[in-house]
């Protein structure tokens, strides 16, 4: 096979390679399609602060919620063993220390780790008052449970933790209670961003692409696209930025 007016190596390596050229996709394979690393910003920290950090400057969880955990343990998906080898080895020399009769430090954070206990910090009084009522895991073993709220109420006090000052205005809301507004903005953003950055997937090509994002963007919706039903009112924002005011 040649390519246009081209001849071929005289090499049979060469010409093996400038054959299969033309056949082979410019793609890599699947296993490194996902290239670009989101937290670039942080890949020189270690992996789990770097997460924690991430997390905290844009308002994400970074990992399940600790129910799905417990669910994990009890179906067998997460290993008890490996629960209990990795408190021990986070605890080094703590692990056996007792915190009362025929209670380790590990066993209590395993306890704590794995029973389905009241999970809400607010609700004091629902807590207290199930516990009382017998209605509650913890008060299975009323006594660990005693000892352990005596170990704690006379330990240090936890430490404060600062709430990050809000960095955009959505930060304020969310604080407020209000929904979310990074919810339906992103999900337009990964719509828009899909077409902007399609290779040839797409039926049609998003107009103005060549002029920019944020062009090509406003040149859509002034084009008289219906902006999503939570993001009302962009379509006259942009269609000011298409007309350059």
């Amino acid at each position: 096979m040649s390519h246009g007016a081209h001849a071929l190596p005289a090499d049979p390596v060469a010409r093996a390679l400038a054959r299969a050229h033309g056949l082979l996709p410019d793609q890599g394979p699947i296993g490194v399609f996902v290239h670009h690393n989101t937290l670039h910003a942080l890949q020189h920290r270690p992996f789990f602060d770097g997460v924690e950090e991430g997390a905290a400057w844009l308002g994400a969880r970074p990992y399940l919620p600790l129910s799905t955990f417990r669910e994990a343990c009890r179906t067998g998906r997460i290993a008890e063993a490996d629960v209990r080898t990795e408190i021990t080895r986070h605890l080094g020399s703590r692990a056996a220390t007792p915190v009362a009769t025929d209670l380790t430090t590990a066993a209590l954070w395993h306890a704590l780790m794995t029973a389905d206990v009241h999970e809400d910090p607010r609700d004091v009084a629902g807590l207290l008052f199930a516990i009382d009522a017998g209605t509650a895991l913890e008060s299975r073993d009323r006594p660990r449970w005693d000892a352990c709220l005596s170990r704690v109420q006379h330990g240090p006090p936890p430490p404060a933790v600062a709430s990050p000052p809000p960095r955009r205005h959505r930060d304020v809301l969310v604080t407020l209670e209000a929904d979310d507004p990074d919810v339906p903005v992103h999900a337009e953003l990964v719509r828009l961003g899909a077409g902007f950055l399609d290779q040839g997937q797409a039926h049609t090509v998003l107009p103005a692409r060549d002029r920019g994002f944020l062009a090509a963007v406003a040149a859509l919706y002034a084009a008289g696209a219906p902006a999503p039903r939570a993001c009302r009112g962009v379509e006259a924002d942009l269609a000011r930025v298409a007309a350059g005011r």
